[in-house]
């Protein structure tokens, strides 16, 4: 008697020699003394005392059932719940056959599984390694390759933006800035700062170590601690190649590999078209919380207080809810550019404070060497004067 949940009658295909090589399609019944096989025109059956039973096809999907007795005759199904049949369950030697597939079976769902465990986490294991390669990629670009493209896509801006070069004001920056250069590497960029005529709390930096300020930041700023916190956090983006790892991660994964073992050589014609590509660019998420972090630590060694750095994405915060409020106008969506690219949000200023609340300093840090209102007023001063006319003739013609 079959089982209630086990069928007795398959669908089945079968070869025998008086069909030739052709296979024959029919039905299998398990019958209580063999495994008979029906088709139009066909019947025969295999006894079960010996009867052979295996798997075999594509992915050992189908049954096989062979005698000895009966030379080149083939009985298969690809229903394997036939093997569950009590036939064989109460036929210590086919109940050993089938005992033997379902082990056949298992080791090879258990290989599959292998397979299919190490393949997925040989991927996992080069998609969290992908910052580290891309990391190591931009390491083996030479400096000077850096520079120049820094200074081409520096070159570029300088074409649309008026730069303050006034001896006054740039020595001013620099003496700003001395305190923090001194303990920011140099080993590989010497870091030139410029200062940048335009009224957004704007700052970038480039490869190679052109950082520029903008003008307007600089005269928003109510310390010289704030000017330095965004200026170290720029730093930091140059020092910890940010602009290069963003080239090379565009390049795609197995571009990246092969650089990493192979020569970088072949990156130099790349570069050299992606100057235009770091005007337009904007770092990760994880590049922005790395800059304040690092830029944090730099601050720290020289003994500037951090907190500067807090308090001005504070200021780019709020400047950003005010300028929220006007959109749709242009105006405020060009601002907001600098705020886009560095986000000053409430779990970027949380993350300094819990930095700062556990920086070995804590208050012992030092007062800025600089008269920094007075710096802020030769700045002003320097503003071009024919730019605002230009602007103001132009509100009057609005008015007209």
């Amino acid at each position: 008697m079959p089982s209630a949940s086990v069928p007795d009658t398959f669908e089945a295909g079968a070869f025998h020699p008086d069909h030739g090589t052709r296979r024959i399609s029919g039905t299998l019944h398990i019958v209580p003394d063999g495994v008979r096989f029906e088709a139009d025109g066909s019947l025969f059956q295999l006894p079960l005392e010996d009867l052979d039973v295996n798997l075999g096809g594509a992915s050992d999907r189908l049954v096989f059932f062979a005698h000895p007795r009966f030379a080149n005759v083939s009985i298969f199904t690809s229903d394997q719940a036939v093997l569950n049949h009590p036939a064989f369950a109460n036929n210590r030697p086919l109940a050993r056959a089938r005992d033997r597939i379902r082990r056949r079976k298992l080791v090879s769902r258990c290989i599959t599984l292998g397979i299919l465990t190490l393949f997925f986490a040989a991927i996992a294991g080069v998609w969290l390694a992908k910052d580290p390669m891309v990391q190591a990629v931009a390491s083996k670009v030479p400096a000077e390759w850096e520079k120049k493209l820094g200074d081409t896509a520096f070159a570029q801006i300088t074409l649309t933006s008026k730069l303050v070069t006034d001896d006054a004001v740039q020595k001013q920056l620099a003496q700003l800035a001395a305190p923090l250069l001194a303990v920011v590497p140099q080993d590989r960029y010497t870091f030139k700062l410029h200062i940048i005529e335009d009224a957004s709390l704007n700052a970038f930096a480039l490869p190679g170590g052109n950082v520029a300020l903008h003008t307007g930041l600089i005269l928003k700023a109510e310390s010289p601690e704030e000017v330095l916190g965004v200026l170290a956090h720029e730093l930091s983006h140059v020092s910890e190649q940010h602009g290069m790892r963003g080239i090379v991660q565009g390049l795609g994964l197995y571009a990246t590999v092969s650089l990493l073992f192979g020569d970088v050589s072949g990156l130099a014609a790349i570069l050299v078209n992606n100057a235009p590509f770091l005007l337009s660019q904007k770092f990760s998420r994880d590049h922005e919380r790395e800059a304040d972090e690092r830029g944090f630590r730099y601050l720290e060694a020289a003994k500037l207080n951090p907190r500067g750095m807090i308090t001005f994405f504070e200021k780019m915060r709020r400047e950003e809810e005010k300028l929220r409020e006007k959109i749709p106008g242009g105006e405020a969506l060009d601002a907001l550019d600098f705020l886009s690219t560095h986000p000053a949000t409430t779990e970027r200023t949380e993350r300094l404070e819990k930095l700062l609340a556990k920086s070995p300093r804590k208050d012992g840090f030092t007062v800025v060497d600089l008269n920094f209102k007075e710096f802020q007023s030769a700045l002003r001063a320097k503003l071009s004067q024919p730019e605002k006319a230009k602007k103001v003739d132009a509100k009057e013609q609005n008015k007209k």
